[in-house]
């Protein structure tokens, strides 16, 4: 295992470890020597939590903490970008499958970690995986889906015309894509 590998899961373990175990500890500056972690962060919402932690964790360990935050929009290009660079990011966020196997190969298996062993099974099944070796920690979990208004679906289901009976019967992309469709050539009669 190479240096920068090792370096790698020491700083993430690390920095997971920390959203589990602060402890209001004297201060203490950062220490060179007690190493370094820098966390791309492509979640701006929570940036000020993550200046606070890291805050609270270079205080209790002498551990400097880094978060630089990707601008709007640039998450993606950014990291790719820092990945080649000889400090590369100790940690980053990465969403999906998709991105997971763009970059494992930047990744090392975690699921030996002491941090790893404090997730619960909801948080292990969530990390990615390949074959036994996890290689995420997930924090944060995102799904999408299409939030519609029950009332009008369910009136216009009613109608003659309607090409579902009850609003259940939306499965699927081609089904939904008639039905506004369809209420949209009503939409005079449904009042919409």
């Amino acid at each position: 295992m190479s240096t920068m590998n090792m370096k790698r899961i020491l700083a993430a373990g690390v920095a997971a470890v920390t959203m589990f175990s602060l402890a209001a500890c004297g201060s203490t500056a950062a220490d060179p020597n007690k190493g370094h972690v820098y966390f791309l962060n492509g979640k701006p919402e929570v940036v000020d939590q993550l200046q606070q932690l890291a805050q609270d964790y270079t205080n209790q360990t002498g551990v400097q903490v880094d978060i630089q935050i990707a601008s709007s929009g640039s998450y993606e290009s950014t990291l790719t970008s820092e990945l080649a660079k000889s400090e590369a990011p100790t940690m980053f966020i990465i969403a999906g499958y998709d991105e997971f196997a763009k970059y494992q190969r930047y990744l090392e298996p975690l699921q030996d970690t002491d941090v790893y062993k404090l997730l619960n099974d909801e948080g292990k099944t969530n990390s990615h995986k390949v074959g036994d070796d996890a290689y995420t920690m997930p924090y944060a979990a995102e799904w999408y889906g299409i939030i519609y208004n029950k009332k009008i679906v369910n009136e216009y289901a009613k109608k003659d015309y309607a090409v579902i009976q009850p609003d259940a019967d939306i499965k699927d992309y081609d089904t939904l894509k008639k039905v506004v469709e369809d209420m949209n050539k009503h939409k005079d009669d449904l009042g919409i």
